[in-house]
């Protein structure tokens, strides 16, 4: 069983979220991820309630390299304490969570309506 990794982020209300990563192997090295998916959610601090779903895209497919983000007008609704988690699917259908953590949800100061 491989443990997921744990990272906690802030996100900030109104601005656009993006945590850039890389999966590595065994040997730290780059893991090519064509037909892998990755999926994350973002839920409230007792992990009841949904409160977003983070948009995966690649960067480098095959450095490993993806970015996972939410956009500035679903931030704008976030508040208070949440957590988050990754699931990252492999093409033979193994699945396992990656990472892991709490997310701050900060005010802006510029973004308030």
């Amino acid at each position: 069983m491989i443990e997921p990794g744990k990272y906690d982020i802030t996100i900030y209300q109104g601005a656009t979220f993006e945590l850039n990563l890389q999966l590595l192997d065994g040997n730290n090295s780059p893991v090519v991820m064509s037909g892998y998916t990755v999926a994350g959610k973002l839920f409230d601090r007792f992990g009841v309630t949904q409160l977003a779903t983070f948009t995966q895209s690649w960067t480098a497919i095959e450095s490993g390299m993806f970015k996972m983000s939410i956009p500035p007008n679903t931030t704008a609704t976030l508040s208070g304490a949440a957590q988050y988690d990754f699931l990252v699917t492999e093409p033979s259908g193994t699945k396992y969570y990656l990472l892991q953590g709490a997310a701050a949800i900060e005010e802006g100061l510029t973004g308030r309506a």
